[in-house]
């Protein structure tokens, strides 16, 4: 008897629950159903957004869904808190509006305040850059515009972003900030070699990030690390061309807050003007930068494969003062392969915030095309630490 009354118990509950929610399925949102075009030629931005706060409002889980064919769209801001936040799915290909005229924020996608966001689906953004890339030639001391990055995630919580390609953005391709517990991963993002600041995945002021199984081809870093970032582990990427993974710059502008605990494991490197870098501006204000792992990292015909830049200065106008960014508790271990510069290692810290405790473990680098391992070098200045295990170059940490 007590069992039957369980039973009856259940199926009533399961009733009343079919009741309240009729459809257990998720409903899905397509801008097509909100007046877009999908044709490639007319601005759709308006219908992406329109589908995504109808998503954003519906009261059950939800779909935000762009299908597969090619939607033109100028920016689009897809904004929460949701009731629940909407998968997002894209599916076709969008392509950005080409004119900078249209842009007034930082982002061309930027999806804010949303916790548990989930991105994928498969298709591509085509941030169509090319004619803009010219307008990153701002003078020293001019304030210009910035490109506008190919998504911008802020503030996200619990978010996934994964199985997308990104191309030619007119700045960042992706830019992660003031976010937390976010995985980036099964990723693809190109851009020509020549294309400036085209960074592939900028991050800043975020914590507990995880960038797995990447292929990251752009003109600019593969990855950059920016001020306040904590526990950030990078796995399984495979980087070039570009600028390398960067930590930095740091220091360019006051109370810059301060980076640690970013492990890069497992990477390969290929026909870069950096492989691993840790960059800081000279005369910066003072804040830190501390616990790094690089290890297990090949590199391919790369400039600087190891280094640590305390006097960076890319517009070569800069303050002579030293870099006030204390560096600290770094380890290179078991980093291999070609190197297209002499100077392979190159670890130069400030004169008057020195590196300390920066450990080397297992190097063996040489010159590209070239077996021969005394035509190699290291360069130190201003930096404690030590070298254990196989050094080539012959290190000068002692």
């Amino acid at each position: 008897m007590a069992s039957k009354m369980v039973l009856d118990l259940f199926c009533f509950t399961v009733l009343v629950l079919c009741m309240a929610n009729p459809s257990l399925e998720q409903e899905i949102f397509d801008p097509m159903d909100f007046e877009a075009m999908g044709d490639g030629e007319t601005d759709d931005g308006q219908a992406l957004v329109d589908a995504w706060d109808s998503a954003c409002e519906h009261r059950a889980p939800a779909i935000f869904v762009i299908p597969k064919r090619t939607f033109l769209a100028g920016p689009a801001t897809f904004e929460g808190p949701c009731r629940v936040t909407p998968k997002v799915q894209i599916l076709g290909t969008v392509k950005a509006v080409p004119s900078m005229n249209d842009y007034y924020n930082p982002g061309w996608f930027e999806f804010k305040h949303l916790n548990g966001l989930e991105i994928g689906g498969g298709g591509t953004l085509d941030g169509q850059g090319a004619a803009s890339w010219n307008k990153t030639n701002c003078p020293p001391k001019r304030s210009c515009k910035s490109l506008p990055i190919s998504m911008r995630l802020l503030r996200v919580s619990n978010a996934t972003i994964s199985n997308l390609t990104f191309m030619n953005s007119k700045g960042f391709h992706i830019g992660l900030q003031q976010s937390s517990s976010v995985t980036i991963s099964r990723l693809r993002i190109s851009a020509p070699a020549d294309s400036p600041n085209t960074d592939g995945i900028h991050i800043s002021r975020s914590d507990n990030v995880m960038l797995t199984s990447l292929n990251i081809g752009t003109g600019d870093d593969c990855i950059s690390i920016g001020q306040g970032v904590n526990n950030l582990q990078i796995s399984d990427v495979t980087c070039g061309p570009g600028h390398g993974i960067s930590v930095g710059s740091l220091g360019k502008y006051m109370n810059e807050e301060d980076v640690s605990g970013v492990s890069v494991r497992n990477c390969t490197v290929s026909g870069t003007t950096n492989g691993v870098r840790i960059k800081t501006w000279p005369g910066s204000p003072p804040s830190q930068a501390s616990n790094f792992t690089f290890e297990d990292i090949i590199m391919h015909n790369v400039s600087n494969p190891i280094i640590i830049d305390q006097h960076y200065c890319p517009d070569h106008d800069c303050v002579v003062s030293p870099s006030r960014v204390k560096i600290q508790n770094v380890t290179f271990r078991r980093i291999q392969g070609t190197s297209n510069d002499p100077v392979a290692v190159k670890l130069m810290c400030s004169e008057t915030m020195a590196c300390e405790n920066v450990h080397l473990q297992d190097i063996s680098l040489i010159m590209e095309n070239n077996t021969a391992t005394s035509n190699i070098t290291s360069s130190c200045s201003n930096v404690k630490g030590v070298a254990v295990g196989l050094q080539n170059p012959e290190s000068c940490l002692y």
